[in-house]
């Protein structure tokens, strides 16, 4: 316990314990210069003892503050000639004292400290102090005041940490929320790394884009909350099957959302490269549906274009201190989205690399080399058919590129 937080916590009942010794003390049939001056020394130790300590600030001198405390005990004992009642009050004071701060090893190692106490206080008393006949009640009246002083410090701290546990409750429950909301666009590896910010990695991922051709029209057309609602709900469906199939959602950017797979429990660049495939044939699938729910309710017609790359990319928190974002940076992730713009109507789109990857899985129709802004040389393309209907697992091979 730091000096600080020690005159923070005892201060309050060191002082009241020290005003009912100063009681105890006019109780004493001799109140001559001797007991008076020892009443100005217990009513100045508490506040200059607790100046001190705030001065030491974070050093630990919970030992020695409490064997001074004993000390004095001891003195004040002696001082009561060993009166009985005066000296189990004191004594009972100073144990509760010890135990609250220090527990029962500091009460343990601090008896023969207060016994040192004592015996020094034979030594420097004078003999002779008997106490008058309110003496004994005021010693019981003491006792069990200062037991409800502690007693009423103890409840106010422990209904101040019944406060703070449902305050910091809450927070948890709010982080738990947000969590559920944000989990299935980040990255198990980002939430887990320490404080987000993992050095920068590079893995093979399958990059793939999905973009809405007509919403842009549509926004300028239709009424603006309908629109929210609709995008909400593509942005739903787009996120339920990419989880569905291991994937995670990286960002939404305008109508677009851009996916990658290979990053959080990835199964080998073969099979990611043909979980990503598999999710864009459901993706297109599930919008049919949703899109018909559209034009049905009197909206226009809307189209998916999706363009899928898969290759070496270099994954990591991008940004500043303000904001970062875990993403995949490189090529393979400029490609990936220039085929979903190459891409026609409903048509999913993807690089020779990964037509290579899941050729025994997926029916492909190869619609040439294009020339792709950014890349030297035209670019091999093949648009996605369906399922070949072979599910078998395939020996995983590494990309040429």
């Amino acid at each position: 316990m730091t000096s600080a937080h020690l005159a923070t916590v005892t201060h309050p009942p060191r002082v009241f314990g020290y005003l009912l010794a100063i009681l105890i003390l006019t109780q004493l049939e001799s109140t001559g210069s001797y007991i008076s001056g020892w009443m100005v020394v217990l009513l100045l130790y508490p506040q200059m003892l607790n100046r001190l300590l705030l001065r030491i600030g974070r050093r630990d001198v919970t030992r020695l503050v409490m064997s001074v405390d004993a000390i004095v005990t001891g003195l004040l004992i002696s001082l009561a000639d060993f009166n009985f009642e005066a000296g189990a009050v004191l004594v009972s004071v100073l144990s509760v004292s010890i135990i609250i701060i220090g527990g029962l090893s500091l009460w343990v190692l601090l008896v023969p400290v207060c016994a040192v106490g004592m015996l020094l206080g034979t030594m420097l008393h004078p003999a002779g102090f008997v106490g008058n006949s309110s003496f004994y009640f005021i010693c019981f009246f003491s006792l069990v005041a200062y037991l409800c002083f502690v007693g009423v410090l103890v409840y106010q701290e422990t209904h101040r940490l019944n406060m703070e546990q449902k305050h910091l409750q809450t927070i948890q429950n709010r982080l738990e929320k947000f969590r559920a909301l944000v989990t299935p666009f980040v990255s198990p590896e980002f939430i887990s790394s320490e404080g987000g910010l993992a050095g920068y990695t590079r893995k093979q991922l399958t990059v793939l884009f999905v973009d809405l051709e007509g919403f842009t029209r549509l926004m300028d057309t239709a009424d603006e909350f309908l629109v929210a609602g609709m995008l909400n709900r593509y942005f739903e469906v787009m996120t339920e099957v990419a989880t569905e199939y291991g994937g995670t959602i990286n960002k939404f950017m305008g109508d677009g959302v851009m996916v990658f797979f290979g990053d959080a429990g990835s199964k080998g660049v073969v099979m990611d490269a043909k979980a990503g495939v598999e999710a864009t044939l459901e993706m297109r699938a599930r919008f049919e549906l949703l899109s018909g729910q559209w034009q049905g309710a009197g909206g226009a017609p809307l189209y998916l274009r999706m363009g899928i790359h898969t290759g070496y990319c270099l994954l990591g928190n991008f940004g500043c201190a303000a904001r970062r974002d875990y993403t995949a940076l490189g090529s393979v992730v400029n490609l990936a989205s220039r085929l979903e713009g190459l891409a026609r109507r409903g048509e999913i789109l993807i690089s020779a690399d990964t037509r290579r990857l899941v050729a025994p899985f997926i029916d492909c129709t190869n619609r040439g080399r294009m020339a792709v802004k950014g890349f030297s040389t035209p670019i091999s393309t093949f648009s996605v058919d369906g399922l070949s209907g072979n599910t078998d697992d395939f020996p995983e091979v590494r990309l040429l590129s």
